[in-house]
């Protein structure tokens, strides 16, 4: 069923991040959608295989994004995988456990991307420049996945409850 959902959302999404990038760039910093749309699809997704579907959707990104097509698809996986095994040890169904996670993920991920494209040649900005950056598109993203966290968070409420993984 959420995957039904999770093709409109990339969709709007990407026509966010092409059509109002520059409107939403904060100095250096701008809000990566398509990892974000991936990191809650890894916060709410069921199953120990979720990190695939946000790697799926990093590949996305990595289509319409400049540079080598699947170092974000890479490092989604990664960070995706880090983030499922993370979940089966800590409950991360309400909004405390799940911003510092994403945060963290993001933060994470916006790094890998950052020094791979160093690595492979394709940035020719110092390191320390580079770092500074990809934290900030990060730490952006990650403050823009608090709105978005909270309104998943209000409308899974009803079926969490159902369920019994959310005392009233």
């Amino acid at each position: 069923m959420y995957i039904v959902l999770l093709i409109p959302i990339l969709y709007l999404a990407a026509v966010a991040e092409t059509a109002l990038g520059d409107v939403m760039r904060v100095g250096d910093a701008t809000p990566d959608l398509i990892a974000l749309v991936a990191v809650v699809w890894l916060l709410i997704a069921a199953g120990p295989r979720a990190f695939l579907v946000a790697g799926a959707v990093a590949l996305l990104g990595d289509l319409i994004a400049p540079g080598r097509l699947g170092v974000g698809m890479a490092w989604m996986l990664l960070v995706g995988y880090g983030v499922t095994w993370l979940r089966t040890r800590l409950k991360s169904d309400h909004l405390v456990a799940q911003v510092p996670v994403a945060c963290a993920a993001l933060i994470a991920w916006a790094v890998g991307v950052a020094i791979t494209g160093r690595l492979l040649g394709d940035v020719a900005l110092p390191l320390s420049t580079l770092l500074t950056r990809a934290a900030a598109t990060g730490l952006y993203t990650a403050a823009v996945a608090l709105p978005v966290l909270m309104v998943v968070g209000w409308m899974r409420e009803p079926f969490l409850v159902r369920n019994g993984r959310l005392e009233t």
